[in-house]
């Protein structure tokens, strides 16, 4: 065999191993729109102050987004560190809400409020819950807590208040 000749067939110098150039315009690209559990991992994850687990209930979304999202009526049976809660303004997805902490302190929270999605910020403190479904009859939830004015020293603390928080929830919802 004669490599000089031109009538065999041999890859191009650019190709490797004789694939051939991807027609990219024949190909869609997949699609991706992150849930708000993991948009709120991606936001937990930019707060070094911040507390952030997660668990799986044995309860449908719905009736776990209903009773997170009653955040006058539900907040304090879940949050013991809060006495009471009212909604001082409501337009659209964004509150303005007080809290009463048990040891009296009171803040007032500006709130983002969407299905699956909880965003509260103070002056004291931030904090986080997001949902989403696992199968109709168990919800992944993730929530966080922090304060940007005490740092990462109240770190621990938050961490386990937020398992306090699980197991109340977990009693109140199954």
């Amino acid at each position: 065999m004669n490599e000089d000749d031109p009538t065999i067939n041999r890859p191009a110098t650019n190709d490797v191993a004789g694939s051939r150039p991807i027609e990219a315009h024949l190909f869609t690209w997949p699609e991706v729109s992150p849930d708000p559990v993991m948009k709120m991992r991606a936001l937990a994850s930019a707060l070094p102050h911040c507390a952030v687990r997660e668990i799986i209930f044995d309860a449908p979304f719905d009736r776990v987004w209903d009773f997170i999202s009653d955040l006058e009526n539900n907040t304090p049976r879940f949050e013991k560190t809060v006495a009471r809660l009212e909604i001082l303004n409501r337009s659209g997805d964004s509150l303005r809400i007080r809290a009463r902490m048990s040891i009296g302190l009171r803040t007032d929270f500006d709130v983002i409020l969407r299905p699956g999605w909880c965003l509260m910020d103070s002056r004291f403190g931030q904090i986080g819950m997001a949902a989403r479904p696992e199968g109709d009859l168990r919800t992944r939830f993730i929530h966080f807590e922090g304060s940007a004015l005490f740092g990462r020293i109240l770190r621990p603390y938050f961490h386990w208040n937020i398992g306090g928080d699980f197991r109340r929830l977990n009693r109140l919802l199954t």
